[in-house]
């Protein structure tokens, strides 16, 4: 997810938020608050209390509130309030906060339990009875609404993980219009679906999990047609109320909603365009509740000597990686050797030290913790003799003038100043142009428009899966899509599909590995850095802790 995510900064996700890393919590699951353990920290436990506002402050907006189309970090947080699917994960921090659990499906698809079928090709999915849409609409949801919901998502034109769910039977009919249904998502009846796969997928639970699937109502999308993405509707705790641009997005509590004694809070209020600094101090004046962006890198070593406020500081390492793009359909990032070179010439312990050693240098492609990733694997280091050479043999012995893109969320700008002045040393001369987070979200992915920049991802769902659909595949390589390089190769769709039908988790595992080293042979991006989530909450905030997928949750919080 772009970042889910850093795009969802990133889903995948979710764009290049602003995230913050602490030094040192690089093991996978980490710690979730209270300087060492969540137990630790007043506001990880005590009572539910129910009633109150929450306040989360955000520097960027939404780019959308549908869930078809949107794949950012703010956007999937404020999704999660709002809409559900039929699965969903456990509400724990680290490792456990992976596990799958039922949403609106009354169990998780076993082989034990008979939801997935012996050839494992088809998942049978039973809904929840009794589980209503948001009003005004206060109906009950049926399986015929998940399959409007699901075709209606995969017939988007800006829909931009449609990769992820080609395996269902029927899909590519579909998308290519020679066919008016998905014919591998049956109804079967009002409260059963079956999703039949042309090959098994170990992976297609998690991604059938992600937001895009969520269940949303026909009626009411009818009703805004493109102006669904700013009303939106769904199952979920809280109810839209407000969407006040560049200020605010107000949500008020479900009355309706099916889980007993949830939600906790009465409104969740996503205050907008305050800069890290800003919402550090407006959280430690009493104004607001939760930082979305993080506590800014300079103020890191304050507020953990800080004795009131360091038990309020919380962080976990993300599974994800802030890389730099090289759009292959432009020159001179059309030679394999030029991308090659720019691999060599970043200085990647540079860009950590900048973060105040706040990060981890990332020499490989699957960030540490993701299946797939190879400890102690090196693909390029830094060595700018070796990138000028490289350089010279593709026929710029005196490198080339281009430019570098950002966007203005601290603290990017400074860190591609810095990647501005390695690729100088090289003879690569790059007038470095930022833009906001939104605008910069749209146009990496509209081909022919940036030449190279920054861009991140963090994981949708703990599976390789969810690094070479979206950053590397043909399908995502379109208006829309994640792969900002444009770079795919017939032989990684090969070897791709080949390993999601492995039913051997091993040696499916090993064709992934196959794949990274493919990639690093093309070199479509330089991979810079894996980030640490580090955050605070308010004094008064009950049940915080930060997850592996959602990461901040408030409809598991309370105020105290």
């Amino acid at each position: 997810m772009p970042p889910r995510k850093i795009s969802r900064s990133s889903g995948g996700l979710m764009l290049a938020v602003a995230l913050t890393l602490a030094l040192g919590l690089v093991a996978c699951g980490g710690s979730s608050g209270g300087g060492s353990s969540g137990s630790q920290s007043p506001s990880a436990a005590g009572t539910p209390q129910q009633g109150g506002t929450m306040s989360l402050a955000y520097l960027s907006e939404p780019s959308s509130l549908d869930p078809a189309v949107a794949w950012n970090v703010i956007d999937w947080q404020i999704e999660h309030a709002i809409y559900q699917g039929m699965l969903q994960y456990t509400a724990k921090p680290g490792d456990a906060g992976n596990v799958l659990i039922p949403c609106l499906a009354t169990e998780v698809p076993s082989a034990a339990n008979g939801g997935i079928s012996a050839d494992g090709l088809t998942y049978t999915f039973h809904l929840r009875k009794g589980v209503k849409f948001q009003p005004p609409v206060t109906r009950e949801v049926t399986a015929q609404d998940f399959k409007y919901s699901f075709e209606r998502m995969m017939s988007s034109p800006r829909a931009p993980a449609t990769s992820f769910y080609m395996g269902v039977v029927g899909a590519d009919a579909f998308m290519n219009k020679k066919a008016t249904e998905i014919t591998g998502f049956k109804v079967v009846d009002d409260s059963t679906i079956a999703i039949t796969l042309k090959t098994p997928d170990l992976s297609f639970l998690n991604a059938f999990t992600m937001e895009f699937c969520d269940v949303v109502p026909k009626e009411w999308v009818d009703k805004w047609g493109k102006q669904f993405n700013r009303h939106p509707l769904g199952t979920g705790p809280f109810i839209f109320e407000k969407w006040s641009p560049g200020r605010e997005i107000v949500l008020d509590r479900n009355p309706s909603y099916w889980e007993p004694g949830r939600p906790y809070l009465d409104k969740i209020d996503y205050q907008l365009s305050f800069s890290p600094p800003t919402a550090l101090l407006k959280l430690q004046s009493g104004e607001i509740d939760a930082l979305g962006d993080g506590v800014p890198p300079a103020d890191i070593p304050r507020v953990t000597a800080d004795a009131q406020w360091k038990q309020y500081i919380y962080s976990q390492p993300l599974i994800a990686i802030s890389y730099m793009f090289m759009n292959v359909g432009m020159k001179p990032f059309d030679d394999v050797r030029v991308r090659q070179a720019l691999s060599w010439a970043i200085n990647r312990d540079k860009l950590v030290k900048l973060q105040a050693g706040q990060a981890m240098s990332l020499w490989q492609f699957y960030p540490k913790g993701m299946p797939g990733h190879q400890e102690g694997k090196v693909y390029y280091g830094y060595d700018p003799a070796k990138a000028k050479q490289l350089l010279a043999d593709a026929g710029y012995p005196n490198g080339f003038k281009t430019s570098l893109y950002t966007d203005n969320v601290d603290p990017n700008p400074k860190l591609w100043q810095s990647v501005q002045a390695d690729l100088a040393t090289v003879g690569v001369t790059a007038d470095l142009k930022t833009m906001s987070n939104n605008t910069y979200y749209n146009q990496q992915s509209t081909p022919m428009t940036l030449t190279a920049g920054s861009f991140g991802w963090w994981m949708d769902f703990p599976d390789p899966s969810d690094w070479i659909g979206p950053l590397f595949s043909k399908a995502s390589a379109v208006p829309g899509g994640m792969n900002s390089s444009f770079w795919w190769s017939p032989q990684l769709e090969a070897m791709y599909k080949k390993a999601q039908a492995m039913t051997d988790p091993a040696a499916r595992l090993a064709k992934f590995s196959e794949m990274q080293q493919l990639i690093a042979d093309q070199a479509p991006y330089v991979p810079c850095y894996q980030p640490i989530q580090t955050t605070m909450c308010s004094k008064n905030t009950g049940g915080f802790f930060l997850h592996p997928v959602y990461q901040i949750d408030p409809t598991q919080y309370w105020k105290k």
